[in-house]
């Protein structure tokens, strides 16, 4: 048997609101009128989901779990002022192909992994792992490899998958003005979320995990690019690809180039989506006669 370690402190006002949030069912009520936990046989689906739900919808600060404090949490922000800055980074998103010279701390780093823990992810399973190069001099040296093997194959008519000489050749004129580095956008450092295939649910929580991890860039200052054109150029030379360890059996979905921007926004884009692509439920469908459960 297993049991997560939930305490509950004399501040606990028998509210509920821990068990009622449960995604596992196993908090109840106690004689004493405080939440206890059952014992339960595995973490995941048929015990706790390790997610530290009780622990956050507390309104006393009563409950923790696992070896978490709630005075060690961040507190919420307040929407009327979370609002307009989530707004702002997400107006203001775009894909960063031109970077500074400088490097990205190691705690800013550290620190973004660790928030990564609370993307959504299928069943809570934190399955997603990543694989980062964090070293100027590493990432040089894949670029240099990579670039290097992607001209000789392109000399023997071999392009990526949807790539033919046309548009390699496109690529290659781009260099001159929009991107210096056709292949990694000149990214200084990336990260490569991935995951085991036939658990869980590999691809949503890859490119979740990819998604969050750009408006945590953005918010401390950092460009991002959502890269896919690098996997299908490093799936044609396995040598070059080895060195990152990206098991086979693993889902990879993107490459997430990342630092500081050469060329800042000064605002953000006004970019809006047409009315004809989005389609709302017609209320004519609360009148089909569909017969509900419990209704005659």
């Amino acid at each position: 048997m297993n049991r997560a370690q939930l305490i509950v402190s004399d501040a606990c006002i028998g509210c509920g609101r821990c068990i009622n949030v449960c995604p596992g069912g196993i908090l109840h009520m106690g004689a004493d009128g405080k939440p206890c936990i059952q014992d339960f046989d595995e973490f995941g689906w048929n015990g706790c989901w390790q997610c530290q739900h009780c622990l956050a919808v507390c309104p006393k600060a009563a409950v923790s779990v696992l070896g978490r404090r709630p005075e060690d949490s961040m507190p919420m922000p307040d929407p009327t002022t979370a609002e307009p800055v989530m707004d702002a980074l997400v107006a203001g998103r775009r894909s960063c192909r031109r970077y500074l010279h400088r490097d990205v701390p190691r705690e800013t780093i550290d620190e973004m992994l660790e928030l990564l823990a609370n993307a959504p992810n299928g069943g809570n399973k934190q399955l997603v792992e990543y694989t980062l190069v964090d070293s100027a001099e590493t990432m040089d040296r894949l670029r240099a490899l990579a670039r290097a093997e992607m001209e000789r194959l392109a000399d023997e008519g071999i392009y990526p998958e949807g790539y033919d000489e046309q548009s390699y050749g496109d690529l290659k004129r781009w260099e001159k003005a929009v991107r210096p580095d056709m292949l990694f956008c000149g990214a200084p450092r990336i990260l490569i979320p991935h995951a085991p295939l036939g658990h869980g649910e590999p691809v949503q929580d890859v490119i979740i995990a990819g998604t969050y991890f750009e408006p945590l860039c953005a918010s401390r200052g950092l460009g991002a690019v959502m890269m896919t054109f690098p996997l299908d150029v490093l799936a044609l030379m396995p040598d070059v690809r080895a060195p990152l360890g990206l098991p086979e059996d693993h889902y990879v979905g993107m490459i997430a180039g990342f630092g500081y921007p050469q060329i800042p926004y000064a605002r953000t884009t006004q970019r809006r989506i047409d009315e004809g692509r989005i389609h709302r439920l017609s209320p004519a469908w609360s009148n089909l006669p569909i017969a509900l459960p419990g209704r005659s």
